[in-house]
């Protein structure tokens, strides 16, 4: 009978070897098939790699019994302890059939591949069915396994959400237990540090075996993290259920942050944290009720993408010295910009506006009160903007010491500008309103001092804006530095055999009698007529008369004024005024000449 079966088996292997189809008798059969097949192969004497790699494959295949795959006892909830016990379980569940649906999804796309190589004959098909069959029977396995643990699951979630009122929570023993967990992290990551600084040197080194040694440690390491990190989500979820069970709104917090470490830590998997979700969510509803638990997770949806938006506003863009520097330090640091840019510009107008209400303040007081006050709020906003921004004024002084030749070369005039209108402000040589003049002649009125340059507005209306360093290094002629009294030189000639005293007198009698009213006299300023000196065809002389008021800003309308009142003076009482003359002297004449002369 044996020789029989022997015999059987042996012309069954031998079709399988020649056949191109895959054969459903050695993938669907039952295990006793599979040890009679194990049985014959083992007795043929042939013994190479592919009959052993066929013998793994049955001893394998003979393993799988379905007696492996027993109904999961769930946990009797009646303390903490327990709670945490049975979720523990449900995480394990979740996590486990996360992985067997990835192996089904692998062992479906073997198999796949193997139907393809099967349909091509070779010599190597047994193997190959043996795989098939393998590949399948897990696939079976794995199947029930996961449809019973999803049954499994759901009698946990419940007993979870049945539960958690009725516990009786030790939150000091939570609090202690996860501060306890998050230390140790803290600690761990800090060692794996170190560990990565000596694994570095141990490279650079050339010492390899060493540096093997504490990759390992790390890695062993960062699994101890991963599980400490999981034990920190279990005391998450002992005060999510407290929380839930108070009615309080710290729940939703919770909820989230139990999502992102499970997300972060434990697996990236949509199922696995959908899963704990739902869980979350169930017992949410369960205490708030349907519009609540909604109305709470979307505010703590809300919080925690403003969180984001914080966090991505704070992370560094560059580093000034060592200094980060974020968007949200630049929004602030801009917007304190803005704002003092408003309050110094208000300042400005309200000083402007008290100008015109107090009369005692001149327009070049309150110019000077306006722009020193603007400058230094300006660079008060400045040093607040360098605070904001997290930037130590030492290492600024420092930069500022490196670069002071640069700047002493390069902004050599822009500093001199700068330096020179805060002396014109503070000295008040020059002021607003005064009417002086340049070396270059330009003359007008100063309507505006800033730090870098003034403005002059000459009496054609146009404006002219000078350096201030050149009012400081080069002379400058003030008109109204003190009042508005001038005197003006107004020259004249006679010709020659007029009286001298005739010509003082009558010019001095037409200037008292003209009526000007801007002629200033006093014991010290009065009018009066000199004799200059004996020109070629005049005798010259000059009126001196002091000028008050607004005339005097206005040199050529002025004298052109008094040159009138002069020749009409003048030549009311008879006396030339001369002009060039030249005496021609012949010393000898040609004896022709007058004879040509008579006859014309």
């Amino acid at each position: 009978m044996k020789i029989a079966i022997k015999i059987y088996f042996l012309i069954i292997l031998i079709t399988f070897t020649f056949s191109a189809d895959i054969n459903k008798s050695i993938i669907d059969n039952n295990i006793s098939f599979y040890t009679n097949m194990l049985n014959t192969l083992n007795s043929n004497k042939i013994s190479n790699e592919e009959t052993n790699l066929q013998k793994t494959l049955l001893k394998k295949i003979i393993e799988l019994k379905e007696s492996k795959i027993s109904q999961p006892k769930i946990t009797t909830v009646k303390t903490q302890k327990e709670y945490i016990k049975l979720f523990n379980q449900f995480l394990t569940y979740i996590i486990r059939n996360e992985e067997l649906k990835n192996k089904i999804v692998l062992n479906k796309s073997k198999l796949e591949s193997l139907k393809s190589q099967i349909k091509e004959q070779n010599s190597t098909n047994l193997t190959k069915e043996l795989f098939f069959a393998l590949y399948k029977k897990e696939n079976n396995l794995m199947q029930k396994e996961l449809e019973l643990k999803r049954k499994t699951l759901l009698k946990i979630e419940n007993e979870l959400i049945s539960k958690f009122n009725s516990i009786i929570y030790n939150k000091n023993l939570i609090k202690k237990d996860l501060n306890s967990k998050e230390n140790q992290i803290a600690y761990l990551k800090k060692y794996i540090e170190n560990l990565q600084i000596k694994k570095e040197r141990f490279e650079l080194l050339g010492q390899t075996n060493k540096a093997k040694e504490v990759i390992k440690k790390i890695e062993s390491l960062n699994k101890e993290i991963d599980l400490l990190y999981q034990m920190v989500i279990k005391n998450l979820f002992l005060e999510f259920s407290y929380a839930v069970k108070q009615k309080n709104n710290s729940a939703f917090k919770l909820h989230k942050k139990i999502l992102d470490l499970a997300k972060n830590r434990i697996s990236n998997s949509s199922t696995i944290i959908a899963n704990l979700d739902h869980l979350l969510t169930k017992m949410e509803k369960s205490v708030f009720g349907t519009v609540g638990a909604i109305k709470g997770k979307g505010v703590q949806e809300v919080k925690s993408q403003m969180h984001n938006l914080w966090d991505m506003a704070n992370k560094p863009l560059f580093n000034i010295n060592d200094t980060p520097v974020s968007i949200f330090k630049l929004i602030v640091a801009l917007l304190i910009f803005i704002v003092g840019f408003f309050i110094g510009s208000f300042y400005k107008r309200q000083i402007k506006k008290l100008s015109l209400k107090n009369k005692t303040l001149t327009e070049s007081t309150t110019t000077l009160i306006a722009n020193m006050g603007y400058y230094l709020i300006f660079l008060i906003t400045f040093f607040i903007v360098l605070k904001v921004l997290g930037i130590n004024l030492t290492s600024i002084a420092l930069v500022a010491g490196a670069l002071s030749v640069g700047i002493g070369f390069g902004l050599q005039n822009i500093i001199s500008n700068f330096v020179s209108g805060i002396i014109l402000m503070v000295e008040r040589s020059v002021k607003i309103g005064d009417y002086i003049e340049l070396g270059d002649g330009i003359r007008g009125h100063v309507v505006d001092i800033k730090m870098r340059s003034i403005t002059i507005n000459t009496n054609a209306n146009i404006d002219v804006i000078v350096p201030n360093q050149d009012l400081i290094q080069n002379r400058v002629i003030n008109w109204t530095m003190n009042d508005r009294i001038r005197r003006f030189e107004i020259p004249f000639g006679v010709a020659y055999g007029t009286n001298p005293q005739k010509v003082i007198d009558v010019v001095l009698n037409a200037v008292k009698n003209s009526g000007y009213s801007d002629i200033y006299n006093s014991k010290k300023r009065f009018t009066r007529v000199v004799m200059t000196g004996m020109g070629d065809s005049s005798v010259n002389f000059e009126l001196f008369v002091w000028i008050k008021g607004e005339e005097t800003l206005y040199p050529k309308r002025t004298t052109s004024r008094f040159l009138i009142l002069i020749y009409n003076a003048l030549y009311e009482n008879g006396i030339e005024i001369p002009f060039p003359q030249q005496d021609l002297h012949i010393r000898s004449i040609s004896k022709e000449i007058p004879i040509v002369l008579k006859r014309n």
